[in-house]
């Protein structure tokens, strides 16, 4: 077979894209999809792997060398072949081989093109144009309120027209959770403080409507961050207000098993007790958490009647879930992108607001590139400000420095520090998250109100230590499903896409027993190494085969695993019966949880720079001061010797709460 000696890398992208999506005409009372190529969606794809790290970039290329090379394609399929060069039908059996191949860097190969292809395409206009699927499917973008009042009108970050150097009493890394809260009290007792963020500052009616300027914008990495092996796909907050602007406002306490893990291997003495307990009152009082908002949409709904119909008891098995709205009334369902009400009580709305308030001045766009000491001591931190073409080198000179940049880059801030004992970046824990999807006679909309208000905790405690699955629901806006909805050839998978108002998506996590490891990369950046162990693994199984029963109990006409090799039972005309469930859970549970052959995310990275005794297993005190360093401090849930069992805004703001305490302490009294 005569093959062109040379590559052409373009060609190869267009004809990836265009394998995932091709044109594809109306039919029935379908939607007209142009071809991914003819929206520039190759041209896209470019761009974003230009803002990866040095290291994915070179991976990507190797990539793109090895899908077009006839010597690779040889080895790998026993064809001398270019991927450029196949027939339309020929290119979707190749890239099958690679879904379903037992090799695995096959399977993260595809993985990567699908999330960055299929997401790119369905999560926004195409070419200037709408996107013809959103109106196949109803889904519409609320305009931005106009006229509301802001509670971040008249303030605003620095922006800096020349190199910065400050002298304060602290300087606070990171805007999320734990830094707003830490920020408040430092600036409440009387001290200078200075706030350094990495991400963009969004005041509240400014927040992005479309998903994927969303994406672009409010989360770390462009949402495009995943662990080293490509398995799990990371969701983290990175614009000011960090997770709390675009978590799904779900507050729930720790567990008592996590409380008692924390005060045992982490020496948090009091963790486990009533103090604590008034720390987590207090937090929740002033976010305003209640049930008075957690009103049940359409998604929600399908686990209240399932638990119902399984004869499951509400507030043991089951119940409502408090959330942190005021306002709220339910009007839109975007809270993934922002909320511009200003309902969700956020940072910006409570810890951090009051920190602004108070005179704490705040840096966006700032990433703190390293803190130094001196002899033992923190002495300040080395930051820089970019803001389109323009840098500016901001330096803060400060007596305590807390970094509460977020588990991802909180222990890769250290590391850049050469603060390299052995416990910095160990411990990661991820709430490892996985997914099924179950159709209904009636449009669920997944987008359409409140997140998550109900929560399945029944199966918690089947495994011990509270390792066992819960399970809630995600509002899967159409980037979102597009990557964790099957690719079995580009008519299957517009097929299935179709349904997706009509679906809803329960999703069960589970409190690892395992762990990971944040690393830096070449370039200084975060990387990310975890890999789920067989008990986790078989504990979300077992949350997949509880849902199924749920979602059956509750009316599902069609249930569908989001595996690569993918069960389905049902129709979509009828309730599902008992021996269609039962076909339907051999098959998932015997195809099971490989890396990048299933849908694996994590929205709770946390314990990678976590308390404990010993620096050889830990990064910091139990007070929260990084070990062998004076008045350096970890403010945010890189903190948390373990996962505390629930989402963990609550457990982050009552730790750094606790933490300020001690960084007071040491400040000494004003």
């Amino acid at each position: 077979m005569a093959v062109p000696s040379r590559m052409d890398p373009s060609s190869t992208l267009r004809a990836l894209v265009d394998a995932f999506v091709p044109a594809s005409p109306a039919e029935g009372h379908g939607a007209s999809y142009p071809s991914a190529s003819s929206v520039g969606i190759d041209g896209e794809i470019r761009s974003l792997v230009r803002g990866l790290s040095h290291d994915e970039q070179r991976e990507f290329s190797r990539l793109m060398s090895t899908i077009d090379s006839p010597i690779s394609n040889l080895l790998l399929t026993g064809r001398p072949v270019r991927f450029s060069q196949l027939a339309p039908a020929e290119r979707e059996r190749y890239l099958l081989g690679w879904s379903k191949s037992r090799l695995a860097p096959k399977r993260k190969g595809f993985y990567a093109i699908k999330r960055l292809v299929l997401n790119q395409y369905f999560s926004g206009p195409l070419g200037g144009a709408p996107n013809p699927f959103w109106g196949r499917i109803h889904y519409d973008i609320p305009d931005s309120p106009p006229g509301l009042p802001d509670p971040l009108e008249g303030l605003a970050p620095i922006r800096p027209d020349r190199d910065v150097e400050l002298n304060v009493d602290a300087c606070v890394i990171g805007s999320g959770a734990g830094g707003g809260v830490i920020a408040e009290r430092l600036v409440r007792a009387g001290y200078t403080i200075v706030i350094l963020e990495s991400g963009g500052w969004y005041p509240h009616r400014s927040y992005p409507r479309v998903e994927r300027d969303a994406r672009d914008r409010l989360f770390v990495g462009r949402g495009l961050l995943t662990t080293r092996n490509g398995a799990i796909g990371l969701l983290a907050g990175g614009s000011v207000g960090g997770g709390t602007s675009i978590n799904w406002m779900t507050c729930l306490p720790p567990l008592p098993e996590a409380r008692m893990e924390w005060v045992a291997e982490g020496g948090m003495e009091g963790v486990d007790g009533p103090g604590f307990d008034r720390r987590l009152a207090s937090v929740a009082d002033r976010i305003h958490v209640s049930t008075r908002e957690s009103d049940v949409n359409a998604n929600n709904d399908t686990l209240r009647r399932g638990c119902i119909a399984l004869g499951y008891s509400q507030g043991a098995d089951w119940d409502v879930i408090p959330r942190n709205a005021v306002g709220c009334s339910s009007r839109c369902g975007f809270c993934t992108f922002g909320c511009p009400y200003a309902a969700r009580q956020s940072g910006p709305v409570t810890y951090l607001l009051d920190a602004l308030r108070g005179g704490a001045k705040l840096f966006a766009l700032t990433r703190a590139d390293r803190v130094e000491t001196i002899h033992g001591r923190v002495s300040g931190v080395r930051a820089t400000y970019r803001e389109g073409d323009t840098r500016r080198h901001v330096h803060v000179r400060a007596r305590a420095v807390v970094v509460a940049a977020g588990a991802i880059e909180t222990p890769a801030i250290l590391l850049r520090s050469e603060v390299r004992h052995p416990g910095v970046g160990r411990g990661l824990r991820l709430d490892p998250t996985t997914a099924l999807a179950g159709e209904f006679p009636h449009p669920v909309r997944t987008w359409v109100g409140p997140h998550q208000t109900i929560r399945v905790c029944r199966f918690q405690r089947t495994d011990e230590g509270a390792h066992g699955p819960w399970i809630e629901v995600a509002p899967a806006h159409p980037g979102l499903s597009a990557i964790a909805v099957p690719w079995a050839g580009a008519a299957d998978f517009r097929r299935l896409m179709e349904r997706i108002e009509y679906v809803s998506t329960p999703i069960v996590l589970v409190r690892d027993v395992g762990e990971g490891r944040v690393r830096l990369g070449s370039d200084g950046r975060a990387q990310l190494d975890y890999v789920l162990t067989r008990r986790d693994r078989e504990n979300l199984l077992r949350g997949l085969v509880e849902t199924a029963k749920i979602l059956r109990a509750a009316g599902t006409t069609r249930l569908l695993s989001l595996q690569s090799s993918y069960a389905e039972e049902g129709d979509g005309s009828r309730a599902l019966s008992s021996a269609d469930l039962e076909r339907f859970v051999a098959r998932m549970t015997q195809v099971g949880l490989r890396d990048n052959a299933a849908a694996l995310f994590s929205a709770h990275p946390m314990g990678s720079a976590r308390a404990g005794t010993d620096p050889r297993t830990s990064a910091a005190r139990p007070s929260g001061e990084v070990h062998g360093i004076d008045g350096l401090w970890i403010g945010d849930g890189s903190l948390l010797p373990s996962a505390p069992g629930a989402n963990p805004m609550i457990s982050i703001l009552a730790t750094a709460d606790r933490t300020a305490d001690h960084v007071l302490a040491a400040l000494g009294a004003r």
